[in-house]
């Protein structure tokens, strides 16, 4: 179950270039019993791992914005510190709190 899980998450990363991390955080707290903060890091983590064949594929195929990539990587490692240092402050209960409005926020932005 937990590797059909696992890869519905790649598929999930490698068609829309990210977003498997959504995922991935309930499966780690209901199946493997994490805690909050160590789901969300351990998500991060995972996230970082398959995302780099799916970069190497998407760059081979020059289906990449280069002009572009310094900006939008210098400022996702800035927020991504930020994000951690925030975290580390946050109890499990505002982390469950903020995840949950993040996706609706997806969630309404993607229908209209």
């Amino acid at each position: 179950m937990f590797f059909l899980l696992s890869a519905l998450v790649g598929v999930i990363n490698g068609i829309f270039g990210g977003g498997g991390g959504i995922l991935c955080i309930p499966v780690f707290k209901k199946l493997l019993n994490m805690e909050d903060k160590t789901a969300h890091a351990t998500a991060v983590l995972v996230m970082s791992i398959i995302s780099i064949p799916t970069l190497i594929i998407y760059l081979s195929t020059l289906s990449v914005d280069l002009g572009q990539i310094l900006f939008v990587t210098m400022g996702s490692l800035i927020g991504g510190l930020f994000g951690f240092l925030l975290l580390k402050k946050f109890d499990n209960k505002t982390i469950n709190i903020l995840y949950i409005v993040v996706l609706i926020a997806c969630a309404v932005k993607c229908f209209f």
